[in-house]
């Protein structure tokens, strides 16, 4: 959960940055946020609890027709993600493999080269940074001849020396310069070919004579772990970049190399623990045909709905229809006085997005991404059998086997609701592939996202980040608060969130962060929100809070530094874009 980018050096906007209307992002508050406390107090900002400022379909006032005559109409015209500045560094990653399966030989050879050429002028502007320029150097010059003699046991051990330096720098804050960022790609690389290289060579030898697996990239037992979660790091620092020159030719190779290793490792753990019979010969046609009947559902159950009817109004997040709220008009009642707010029918196809109905068939989301890699973890947070199912979990697996295997059979069980007034409260298996970079992955998908001119121009590729949230009912994401501001689109299924002003810190038991001293570090709470101890949290239950439901549609405001918590109702596909 941590960015190591340092900040880049302001940079002139470009014609499509809506924040050009509001000039300097300077104006107003950019600390603590503010808005969701429900708890009178004199030095805060007005109440705008959906009570308090009309509720649900708010008045045309409220979205502010003024600003509008200041700022003009909301913009007729909107940008895909894949079009858009921030996706450009993805657009140059996929450019040189597009319509050819990647060759090792190949990438092998192109990155042996590139380190030769590269690494001594990296190493020598990292060691004049303190406290690991000197170490991360080393292992860097140490991999890049490993490299050159192809002894693979070694690039695999010094490169993770190298990617272990470059983790210990951002104890001591971000990253101090791009030399950490060129260092990291050439490391992650390397792990990858030496990982690769070493699977090889054990099915081509004996095993007596092959003793070094992909385990020893990682330092675990579980070889899919390490690999899988080194491709998901390569693709991560693509996300990262802003200049698409500076992506290596051949790290899109890499990634789609690894990732259909780990792919094939997953499936032959999964099919060993669970004795289910191995996906590995089953067409990909097969694959997509069982899943076309995988569509998330397009209402609430009648136990949900009932649920959310007993809601407190006058807790409910504000609502404006994104038709009568301009970007003007938004940055001044929202993002000016950092206030959450819920914009319905945000995510519509005259705003750059693909029609819902295409983002509840996951059929598409197969076809398009299917055998790619994603993260996954087990179980909601706070839930006892989802601590002990990710004990033992693989913790990456293709992103189809996760629709096909969770996603699906939650949708079939979930028809038996209505014959269940207790069925939304059953145990189930719970899968979440949370804050993923797919659409950087998957550029096919990237066309069906639309950036949202609520974004105000500041979704920039070394400031922010766009990520998917795909899984089933039951996923959780624990109380925590984000350095940056956060708009929460909702494509697919519905969730319900709860928000904390950043005031009621001190009863939300914040704990500390990993890397404190990182600027770009998430603050979580140790409190399970919807099942409080109140034992060890007595003071929680003094917190106030607003909340909302999120329908297909929908996009929820978050400023940055405010506390929520999010529960997926139904299996559920979202979108989110951060920006600072």
């Amino acid at each position: 959960l941590v960015s190591p980018v340092a900040p880049a050096r302001p940079r002139a906007m470009g014609g499509e940055d809506a924040w050009a209307l509001f000039g300097s992002d300077d104006e107003g508050t950019d600390g603590a946020a503010g808005g969701a406390s429900k708890r009178p107090r004199s030095d805060g900002p007005p109440d705008v609890s959906g009570a308090a400022v009309g509720g649900i379909g708010v008045a045309s006032d409220v979205t502010g027709a003024g600003s509008d005559a200041r700022f003009g109409a909301p913009e007729a015209s909107h940008t895909t993600l894949y079009d858009h500045v921030s996706f450009a560094a993805a657009r140059a990653l996929w450019s040189g493999v597009e319509g050819r399966p990647p060759e090792l030989e190949a990438f092998v050879a192109a990155l042996t080269a590139d380190a030769k050429s590269r690494a001594p002028e990296v190493a020598r502007a990292l060691r004049a940074h303190r406290p690991e320029g000197d170490a991360a150097a080393d292992a860097l010059l140490a991999t890049a001849d490993a490299l050159a003699r192809c002894d693979w046991a070694s690039v695999a051990s010094h490169a993770k020396a190298a990617t272990d330096a470059h983790a210990h720098q951002l104890d001591h804050g971000n990253w101090p310069h791009e030399c950490w960022q060129r260092s990291h790609v050439l490391a992650l690389g390397s792990r990858i070919a030496g990982s690769l290289r070493v699977s090889e060579k054990e099915n081509d030898v004996d095993a007596r004579d092959s003793r070094v697996s992909a385990a020893t990239i990682s330092g675990t037992t579980d070889s899919n772990d390490g690999l899988g979660r080194v491709a998901l790091e390569a693709l991560a620092m693509v996300t990262l970049e802003p200049d698409p020159t500076n992506v290596p030719a051949w790290l899109g190779s890499a990634i789609l190399l690894a990732e259909k290793e780990s792919v094939k490792r997953s499936r032959r753990e999964l099919s060993t623990t669970k004795k289910t019979r191995s996906r590995n010969s089953r067409t990909e046609t097969e694959k997509v045909s069982e899943t076309k009947t995988t569509v998330l559902p397009s209402v609430l159950p009648s136990s949900l709905l009932a649920w959310t009817e007993r809601l407190d109004p006058t807790l409910a997040v504000a609502r404006v229809s994104a038709d009568a709220t301009s970007p003007a008009a938004f940055h001044d009642l929202f993002a000016k006085k950092n206030t959450p707010v819920v914009i319905e029918d945000c995510v519509s196809p005259s705003r750059g997005w693909a029609p819902l109905e295409r983002w509840r068939d996951l059929g598409e989301m197969v076809a398009a991404a299917g055998e790619r890699l994603v993260p996954v973890s087990f179980g909601g947070h706070g839930d006892a059998a989802g601590a002990a199912a990710a004990a033992g979990s693989v913790t990456e697996m293709a992103l189809g086997d996760v629709i096909r295997d969770f996603i699906a059979p939650d949708i079939a069980t979930r028809r038996d609701e209505e014959r269940d007034e207790a069925f939304d409260r059953a145990p189930r298996r719970v899968a979440y592939a949370s804050q993923h970079a797919l659409f950087h992955q998957a550029p096919l998908l990237a066309r069906m996202v639309g950036v949202p001119s609520y974004t105000l121009g500041r979704v920039k590729a070394d400031r922010g980040a766009v990520n998917a949230w795909v899984g089933t009912a039951g996923t959780k994401t624990a109380l925590h608060c984000d350095p940056y501001a956060n708009l929460l689109c909702q494509c697919a299924g519905f969730k319900y969130v709860r928000l904390y002003d950043a005031r009621e810190t001190r009863f939300l038991y914040a704990e500390t962060p990993v890397c404190d001293g990182n600027e770009n570090t998430f603050t979580k709470s140790a409190v399970t929100v919807e099942n409080v101890d109140v034992s060890k949290h007595p003071l929680f239950k003094q917190a106030a809070f607003v909340e909302t439901v999120l329908s297909p549609g929908d996009a929820l405001f978050m400023p940055k530094g405010m506390w929520h918590y999010v529960r997926a109702l139904t299996p559920s596909v979202s979108v989110n874009f951060w920006w600072n």
